[in-house]
């Protein structure tokens, strides 16, 4: 049985990757910057986390080795969105969200390598289309996205002599509590769903069926990929 840390867990992705991953057999450790709506129980442990500072990292990164064992994955779902044009970002919410999104993942890999290369893991990053995809109003969500993706590259690259595969998965809007604003929106879901081929929006379970995939075994062979979940809107 392994082991999955699971960072942003309280939020929607998290909670379905969360069940997912539990699904499939898996211990879970379930870090957020708040405990409230993370339930421990047999084999899943809680753990709060703030991914904008080294200490807790790797405190947290312990703490779950220590408790389950081991640790064979690492799930970056931490993330924060602020809607703000370039002329309106101020450089400190800039630097907060790249502190959290990128940055952030960035703390949780270097604390989690050790542990990883033991277990020959892999890492999961919660990317979006947003990192490939230029839309107004969300500056510092999409640079960090951005940045995270080329991480996912550039620890593949380095860490597969570790035996650590690392990946993301970028899905367009999602439901969720960042997303609840523009999907009350019936004007921007119209547009959205026009721009989707498929014509059907994603859904937390199938990025968290994505998660699981790249965490399996079925996925031996891949690194350093960022498997788009947009229902064919990068097409256009």
């Amino acid at each position: 049985m392994t082991t999955a840390l699971i960072t942003g867990a309280a939020g929607a992705i998290g909670q379905a990757i969360a069940a997912a991953l539990g699904a499939a057999g898996m211990r879970l450790a379930l870090a957020d910057s708040s405990l409230a709506g993370l339930d421990a129980g047999e084999g899943i442990t809680t753990h709060r986390l703030d991914v904008t500072d080294d200490d807790s990292c790797n405190a947290v990164v312990s703490a779950a080795a220590q408790a389950h064992g081991e640790l064979s994955l690492l799930v970056n779902a931490a993330g924060i969105m602020v809607r703000r044009t370039a002329l309106e970002t101020d450089v400190a919410t800039f630097q907060h969200v790249l502190d959290v999104n990128l940055t952030g993942a960035y703390r949780m890999a270097k604390a989690a390598h050790a542990a990883l290369a033991d277990s020959r893991g892999s890492i999961v990053s919660i990317s979006s289309t947003h990192a490939f995809l230029a839309a107004k109003n969300s500056l510092a969500y999409g640079v960090s996205k951005a940045g995270l993706s080329h991480l996912t590259r550039l620890l593949a690259l380095e860490w597969a002599a570790d035996g650590i595969r690392v990946n993301a998965v970028a899905p367009t809007v999602v439901p969720s509590a960042m997303t609840e604003d523009v999907l009350a929106d019936p004007a921007y879901v119209s547009r959205k769903m026009a721009a989707i081929p498929l014509g059907a929006p994603i859904a937390t379970e199938h990025v968290a069926a994505a998660v699981a995939y790249l965490a399996s075994s079925a996925a031996a062979s891949t690194t350093g990929q960022i498997l788009v979940l947009d229902g064919g809107e990068s097409l256009a």
